[in-house]
């Protein structure tokens, strides 16, 4: 489990950064509940579980919780890579960016190792790694209430481009919803 998961599913958390303002959910917009296993397609909104956000699944690509998983995995129909998202949940700016700077192990056998500084602008974190042939990037999106949206992306060093623009548009979609 990656060291980001394993110290921040308690708290629960993962993804990339730039800058956007926090938007409120609207209301006309139907928020998908996943359920185990079963794919939901691009266009959809999808409630991120642990937490009060949701975010629009991009054009291209389909999203899923695993059963027994806390992590939305969204996988590119194109093979231009996979995404994982998470909630961030009672996390501040410091620990957030030191666990990103940290190694995070997706297998026994694949890691992805740092590779520069993470950035912060506006409301958001961004970091790099490589693990091989692979390139990974990880944004998060925070909200009230000490509350984010992470999303780690991995995917063939080669193919950039399209894959990394996937990360803008999932947190630009990001809504988080009021506290009840």
């Amino acid at each position: 489990m990656p060291v980001l998961l394993t110290r921040a599913l308690p708290l629960v958390g993962w993804l990339l950064v730039a800058s956007m303002d926090v938007r409120a959910a609207s209301p006309e917009e139907p928020v998908v509940q996943l359920q185990p296993d079963r794919p939901v397609p691009s266009g959809s909104r999808v409630a991120v579980p642990k937490g009060r956000a949701s975010f629009r699944v991009p054009s291209g690509w389909t999203a899923q919780l695993p059963e027994d998983s806390e992590a939305i995995v969204l996988v590119s129909e194109s093979g231009a890579g996979f995404v994982m998202a998470f909630m961030v949940l009672n996390v501040g700016e410091e620990e957030l960016m030191q666990l990103l700077s940290e190694p995070q192990p997706m297998t026994h056998d694949l890691v992805f190792q740092p590779s520069g500084t993470v950035t912060k602008r506006g409301n958001r974190m961004l970091a790099q790694y490589e693990a091989g042939s692979l390139s990974g990037r990880a944004m998060t999106v925070m909200g009230p209430d000490r509350q984010g949206v992470l999303f780690f992306l991995g995917r063939p060093r080669a193919n950039t481009s399209p894959a990394d623009r996937v990360l803008d548009d999932l947190a630009n979609s990001v809504e988080f919803s009021p506290v009840p």
